[in-house]
């Protein structure tokens, strides 16, 4: 008997080796553009529309008809997969004319199905995703590629803003991070530091008595983004400098972690970054697209209020100067956060223009939109009460748009 069942075995595992699915070449149809990302971007502003396609892999031979349809089923599986938190956008707000494409005989793509949405029924700062997926393909035995049945519509309210203009006059100064027995920055075991500049110049002839370096935010020699370093590189090239994490208090005994952007940026234009440490990993992103990562030797923490001399409250964590009253910023800037925690590359994306001032790990949040109180400074928008307070010469400018 035993004999008899492991020949049985024997054959079932020859027919599982021997019987394997094999790749499947035939032709298939897919929403269009969604080959390398599901996620289709749409900037709604005003009343805006957005087109649909769907393609066949071959020119038919027929007309096929596609139906396709909005899924609203798929959001919470698609917010799990991707760590997001988005919302179907609120009834009333777009509209989906179609529900069937015809792809014409001799051609790979389709009639086009119409997604129009009006930005004044979409709130500010929230993430709306229109899930648009291939139901159906009838007169054809084209089959429908799984992995690009459904275009992610992601939705995204642009905004008209007010932005602080720092000239080379002006900064901030962040006075309760300095604090060293209560600063909620000294010791992070995870953080996220983010902000959004627009470069208007850099450094030239007389200018460079800045050593060539245009600050943005940060602590100088310990935690700093900035443009340039004074040591003959371009003064358009974004450098994060020291990268200072360990076990130690002090940021000079810290291990190093600097880097740089080999991009040179242009004036007049908006561009987000960011540098996320979870304990173990430092990441910089660049307009939500991760661009650099490193491995920490031994992990530790950041220290976000102090420089690397710690001498005086004045090179703590500032915004727009660094080292003392110098190396300032001609720019705009916008949207400056500092977190506990360590954003994900979506949350970052979703997060360019707002979030919510309540998010858990958010330390302190300031939007240099204008809106400053009695005393001049900006409010954090936490209400952990870390208000951004102004040096030198400050103007706001309008019209401002988010999404850049």
């Amino acid at each position: 008997m035993k004999k008899y069942t492991l020949l049985s075995l024997l054959a079932l595992l020859l027919c599982v080796s021997g019987c394997k699915t094999e790749p499947d070449y035939s032709d298939a149809v897919y929403m269009t553009g969604t080959l390398t990302s599901s996620n289709v971007k749409f900037l709604v502003e005003g009343q805006s529309t957005l087109g649909l396609t769907v393609t066949s892999t071959d020119k038919t031979d027929t007309d096929v008809k596609v139906g396709v349809q909005v899924a609203p089923q798929l959001l919470e599986s698609f917010n799990a997969s991707t760590g997001r938190n988005c919302q179907m956008p609120p009834e009333g707000s777009y509209s989906f004319e179609g529900g069937e494409v015809v792809i014409p005989a001799g051609q790979n793509q389709s009639t086009q199905i119409k997604v129009t949405a009006d930005s004044e029924k979409l709130q500010e700062g929230v993430s709306y995703c229109l899930p648009v997926s291939i139901t159906s393909v009838s007169n054809s035995d084209l089959k429908v590629m799984e992995t690009s049945r459904t275009a992610y519509v992601m939705l995204t309210k642009v905004i008209n803003i007010k932005a602080a203009y720092l000239a080379r006059r002006g900064y901030f100064n962040i006075p309760s991070f300095g604090d060293q027995e209560k600063s909620p920055v000294k010791a992070l075991g995870q953080m996220t530091l983010e902000m959004k500049v627009l470069p208007v110049s850099f450094p030239v002839g007389s200018e460079r008595n800045a050593n060539g370096i245009s600050s943005l935010c940060g602590c100088e020699e310990n935690f700093l983004f900035r443009f340039g370093d004074g040591a003959g590189n371009p003064v358009n090239k974004l450098q994060f400098v020291k990268g200072s994490i360990g076990s130690a208090s002090h940021p000079d005994k810290k291990d190093h972690y600097e880097s740089w952007v080999e991009k040179e940026f242009p004036t007049g234009h908006w561009l987000h970054f960011a540098a996320v440490y979870d304990g173990q990993y430092l990441r910089l992103y660049l307009d939500g697209e991760q661009i650099h990562f490193v491995e920490t030797k031994n992990g530790g923490t950041i220290n976000l209020s102090m420089a690397y001399d710690g001498h005086t409250w004045e090179d703590t964590f500032s915004i727009g100067r660094s080292a003392g009253n110098a190396r300032f910023f001609d720019g705009y800037i916008s949207e400056c956060r500092v977190w506990n925690v360590a954003r994900t590359s979506a949350q970052i994306e979703d997060g360019v223009c707002y979030v919510d001032p309540t998010s858990e790990g958010l330390i302190a949040y300031w939007r240099f939109d204008g809106e400053t109180q009695d005393d001049g400074s900006v409010l954090d928008m936490t209400g952990h009460g870390h208000n951004a307070v102004p040096g030198g010469t400050i103007t706001y400018v309008d019209n401002q748009k988010c999404p850049f």
